[in-house]
């Protein structure tokens, strides 16, 4: 028997929200602590340089798939949804490539000025984007179509 939990169909553009934004701050706080250990000037200069950038990522590339996503949402005709639906089946394989990547780095380290960069931009980036999650939920929600 396949188990798909229900939920109304604007807690997915929350969910989206919430998981966007914690990965985004996971590295976000990782970067810092890359910055911190290495108790030097231009490290941090570097960070907040990159953080800063990340909002352009953010508002550029990441903001146009949590449109997408957000538009996938709405075009779906049911009002209760898979809890798992905030992203596409295909977006769950990029997610699990991406924890690969991830635990690869843990195991052979780049050296601290890329991993503030790398870790510091996708952070930023996506806590940024998470806001049009949170935007297009409180504005489903108070329109009241899918409660």
């Amino acid at each position: 028997m396949l188990v798909k939990p229900k939920v109304p169909k604007v807690w997915l553009y929350f969910v989206s929200g919430v998981v966007w934004f914690a990965v985004g701050a996971i590295l976000v706080v990782r970067s810092f602590f890359f910055v911190h250990q290495a108790h030097n000037l231009l490290y941090w200069i570097l960070w907040v340089g990159t953080f800063i950038a990340s909002y352009f990522l953010g508002r550029r590339l990441m903001a146009r798939i949590a449109l997408k996503n957000i538009k996938r949402l709405d075009n779906k005709p049911h009002s209760h949804l898979c809890f798992f639906a905030f992203q596409p089946w295909r977006s769950y394989l990029l997610v699990a490539m991406m924890m690969s990547l991830g635990i690869f780095l843990r195991k052979h380290p780049l050296p601290s000025p890329e991993m503030i960069i790398l870790y510091a931009f996708m952070g930023g980036a996506l806590i940024n984007a998470s806001w049009f999650y949170f935007e297009a939920g409180l504005a489903r929600k108070s329109s009241k179509t899918y409660n």
